[in-house]
């Protein structure tokens, strides 16, 4: 399937998410970002900065589509999310600190003074594209096609949030491959296994690996998941609490 899909409008559709305001994003990035390097490099900082706006648009429009209480059903589930967040702003980081790098630091007012040519400009294209291509969109694709295809059990179903854990698990990857998640001393060594070594989703979701993440949550906050999942109403307790206001 995933052959078949060589356009966001391909896969709009296809994924379990709606996708609308993703595909929106990346035509204005399309739009923006240059399709070559030219000598006229004012202009084209300026169109490779309007291209990093649409760029992070796109990651944040990632997140907060993700945000949804039909994928957010469980504690563990949430901590995956939050983690996720957190890898994505350490890629936007990254790509914050190539800006600077690349574009900012070297600039200047006078042309001639400037250090910022075409060497700078097309590696700064060049993560632009592959952020946007790599990153994203065949991010979506691929975890699109295993979300139709994988077979289905008594603990896995074909829902919303089973693509969240097949998301993660592949953006983990593709930030892997690209080597922009910095890795701090300070990680813990469940939260490491699970952010570093490519487990799979299937086991994630599984009763081993839901308490993995309960405990590189704890080893995170210093707090027990299980304890916080105790003491918080679940979301069917307070809709049943509305119903008899």
């Amino acid at each position: 399937m995933a052959e078949d899909i060589n356009f966001w409008s391909d896969l709009e559709g296809r994924c379990p998410l709606k996708i609308s305001r993703l595909i929106k994003y990346s035509k204005d990035f399309e739009s923006a970002i240059p399709s070559k390097i030219d000598t006229n490099f004012n202009k084209m900082k300026e169109s490779l900065f309007s291209a990093r706006s649409y760029l992070d648009s796109m990651i944040t429009s990632v997140i907060q589509m993700l945000y949804d209480r039909d994928i957010l059903k469980k504690e563990e589930d949430k901590v995956l999310y939050a983690w996720l967040i957190d890898n994505l702003a350490r890629f936007m980081k990254r790509l914050d600190e190539n800006e600077e790098h690349l574009l900012i630091k070297f600039d200047e007012t006078k042309e001639e003074e400037s250090r910022v040519g075409v060497s700078r400009l097309s590696d700064y294209h060049k993560m632009l594209r592959t952020t946007a291509n790599s990153l994203i969109f065949e991010s979506f694709v691929k975890a699109t096609d295993e979300y139709l295809n994988f077979k289905e059990s008594e603990s896995i179903k074909r829902e919303p949030r089973t693509f969240l854990y097949i998301l993660f698990q592949i953006l983990q990857v593709t930030m892997a491959v690209l080597g922009s998640v910095v890795r701090e001393r300070t990680i813990g060594p469940k939260k490491a296994v699970i952010q570093t070594i490519p487990t799979s989703w299937q086991s994630l979701m599984g009763t081993q690996g839901q308490g993995i993440i309960g405990e590189g949550y704890k080893e995170d906050t210093g707090m027990d998941l299980e304890k916080i999942k105790e003491s918080i109403p679940s979301d069917e307790d307070l809709f049943e609490e509305g119903e008899n206001v």
